[in-house]
This record gives structure tokens, sequence and C-alpha cells, in this order.
């Protein structure tokens, strides 16, 4: 085989590899041994891009892909092969679906004083530049903390949300002047990244707010229910069982209690295991709380669906029907009987006031234990919880390479036996 027939090979692998390790990242059937097996086979053939034969025959003609993992995946050996102001031109000059794609190789790229040139493009007037120079920029974790306090009041809301995740805790300066009027924000982006902000810089103000998004639930209420659950106790469980009557939360609610862990949650789940329409939804969130895992006895055989069950997105007829498939597609089926059964003869050990993770009353090394174990789709909010309660101090890249993963995990397992588990409210000042 010819050299130029070998590197149009990876760089079709590495397209491949590189969707489907995406698509792994936010999958709720792999864990982070099984993405980074998926990973490990994605960065052979990113490497065998490292050639500079393929600079002209593959990876510079790839651009013109309209196939986002195809850019991303030559962004990613441009920056490799040590022409990082080609990959900062390249991303100037496209359009945004490109420069999304060329972004993310940013985000995950080991190249040599990137961060420093990132920083670089900041002072372009460019506000969407910015705005995704700014989030890769947080991604990476090297922003420093005075260019983020000066993007807090940027015009683009991308910004403002990106300067918000990556300032973890806020600066009691921004707290005061900018905290008030971001929870405040007519975008509803803006608040979600604002109450997690406050959160974790140890803010009751931030508290209040998620509460009141709650109760007065919007379209985009899913982020505040899921900081309620993780923060909250008895009362917060029973706010959110309260929203399962609402037929348009219902899916929201069900995902967010099925990080709170408590009783009231696990028993709402298993009543909503028969409602097709969110029944894998219940069982995932009852599995997380409970340790049971949804396969064997307690699945329905692949293939096999309950009665009244939506069709699958390739028979779905309808013309406005969305058929881009979401994670929860690849959820199991409970076997309604065979899980209220586990439920009436183990209900007894879980006690009404404590929360639950995967079983275990919740405690700092079980956190750590679950972003270890836990479904990939699940340990993004995990991931979100321990900068929470660690006030900014541990974070998780979950949507980072795994060896950055492992890294960070093995920094917070010390921290995380010291760590508070009492509800959040009990934490705020």
């Amino acid at each position: 085989m010819l050299l130029v027939d070998v590197l149009e090979e990876h760089l079709d692998e590495a397209e491949f590899r590189w969707l489907h390790w995406k698509r792994a990242l936010e999958a709720p059937d792999f864990t982070l041994d099984e993405a980074a097996t998926r990973e490990e086979r994605l960065l052979a053939h990113l490497e065998g891009l490292e050639d500079t034969d393929a600079l002209d025959t593959v990876v510079r003609p790839a651009f013109d892909s309209e196939e986002a993992p195809r850019i991303s995946a030559a962004a990613y050996a441009l920056l490799g092969l040590g022409e990082v102001d080609e990959a900062l031109v390249r991303l100037r000059g496209a359009e945004a679906p490109a420069r999304a794609a060329i972004l993310r190789a940013l985000e995950v790229s080991e190249a040599p004083r990137l961060g420093a040139r990132l920083l670089e493009l900041l002072t372009l007037e460019d506000t969407a530049l910015q705005a995704g120079v700014l989030e890769a920029l947080a991604f990476r974790q090297e922003a420093p903390a005075e260019v983020l306090a000066r993007f807090l009041t940027h015009e683009e809301p991308r910004a403002r949300i990106a300067a918000l995740r990556g300032a973890l805790p806020l600066p009691e300066d921004a707290v005061r002047r900018h905290l008030p009027a971001l929870l405040d924000s007519a975008h509803a982006g803006i608040r979600a990244a604002a109450m997690e902000a406050g959160l974790a810089s140890g803010v009751r103000l931030a508290w209040e707010a998620c509460r009141k998004e709650v109760q007065v639930p919007g379209a985009h209420a899913r982020e505040a229910m899921v900081l309620l659950a993780l923060g909250g106790d008895e009362a917060e469980a029973a706010l959110l069982v309260d929203l399962l009557e609402s037929a348009e939360l219902r899916a929201h609610a069900l995902w967010a209690l099925g990080f709170s862990g408590r009783v009231a949650a696990m028993e709402s789940c298993v009543r909503y295991l028969a409602v097709p329409e969110v029944a894998r939804l219940a069982g995932e969130a009852f599995s997380a709380m409970t340790g049971l895992r949804l396969e064997g006895a307690f699945a329905l055989p692949p293939g096999e669906t309950p009665e009244g069950a939506p069709a699958p997105l390739e028979e779905e007829e309808s013309l406005d029907a969305d058929l881009a498939p979401r994670p929860e597609d690849d959820l199991p089926w409970p076997d309604v009987a065979a899980v209220k059964h586990w439920w009436v003869q183990n209900q007894a050990r879980f006690v009404k006031g404590t929360r639950y993770l995967q079983g275990q009353p919740f405690t700092g090394p079980v956190l750590v234990e679950a972003l270890e174990s836990s479904p990939m789709r699940r340990r993004h909010v995990l991931a979100r919880e321990l900068v929470i309660r660690t006030r900014g101090q541990h974070r998780i890249p979950t949507r980072a390479f795994t060896h950055r993963q492992r890294e960070a995990l093995a920094q917070a397992r010390g921290a995380c036996a010291r760590m508070k588990s009492t509800p959040l409210a009990a934490t705020l000042r």
C-alpha cells in the first residue's frame, strides 16, 4: 500500500473513531474504561497522521470537508505536527460548524504553549471567536482569573457562561459586583452557569435562585433541578417529586432525581417504571441511587419493548419528528415486576434522611468511586458536584482524554476523604 493510501486510511479511521469517542463520552452504557478503549484506537490513528507527508496529502484537504469529526481529527493532527499558527489561522477564518470542530481539537490538544497562543486571540474584535476561545481556555483550565473576570460582563452570552464556568470559585469582588445581576439574567444559560458558580463559591444567594427557578419552572429549569438534587435534602427532593405530575417536566425531573439519592426519589422512580415514555429514565435514576444494575433478570431481553413503548426512531413517520439519536435511547428497558420485587426486598436498608449514591450512603470517597465507575453520561453531573463541594479545587474534565481524567481523579481522591457530605444549604454563607 502506498504511503498516501496509509495516511488516507488513518484519516478515515480517525474521523470514524472521533465520532464514536464523542458518543462514548455521553453514553449511558459506557464506563470510563470502555471509553478509554475507544479512545486508544482513535489516538493510534491520530498519531499515524503526525507525519510531515500527511500535511499536504490528507490533513490540509480535510478542512474542506463538511464533517465535523474529520475537521477535528485534521486540526488535532495539525497541532501535533507543530503547525499551531496554521491551526489558529484556520480557526479565525472558519464558519461556525468548522470553527466548533477546530475548537474541540484545541480543547484536548497537548501541543506546547497552546494556551498562551489562545489567550492572544482574545484581543481580536470578533465576539463569537472570543467566546469560543474562552470556552476552550476554560475547558483547558488555562484562563487567568483576571481574564475570566473581564468577560463576566461581555456582550456575548456564550462568553459570560464560559467565564462563569472557568472562574471557580468566583473572586469575592465578582460575587459582590456581578453575581446578583448574572443570577437575575434574562438568559437561561447565564442564570444556570451563575447558580453553579455561586454554589461553588459558597454563596447562599445562588441556592435561593436555584430554588426559585425550580418552583417557577420554565423551559430551561432542568439545570436548576439538577443543582437542587445535588445539594438538597428531603424538602428539595419532595419539590422535585412534585414536578413529576407535569408530563412536560417529567423526564427532566427524573433525570434530576437520580442525583438526589433520597428514598422519596427511589419510590417515585418505581412508580414510573411502568410509564413507557419515561420508563428507561426512571430505571436509570433508580439504578444510580440504589446500585441495582438493570441487566439480566432486571431488564427486558434486547429487542423486547413493553406495551405502549414509543416507536423506534427509524420507524417514526412524522415529518416533524426529531430523528437525532439520544443517549437515553441506549438505556435498557427495566423488567418492571423484577425491579419492584427487588425494591420490596431491599427498601428497608435505605433510610429516609440519608442520601445514597450507587447504593451507598453519600460521602466524598463514594463520589470519587462513582466518578470512576458510573456510566459516562452521568459522570458529567457528578464532576460538577465535586467542583461545587470542593469550592472549585478539583475538576474532573469528563470530556477530555481519559488519562487527563484519571490524573484529576487521583488528585481529588485524598481531598474527598475530608469533603463535607451534608446538604449544600448547610455549607453556604
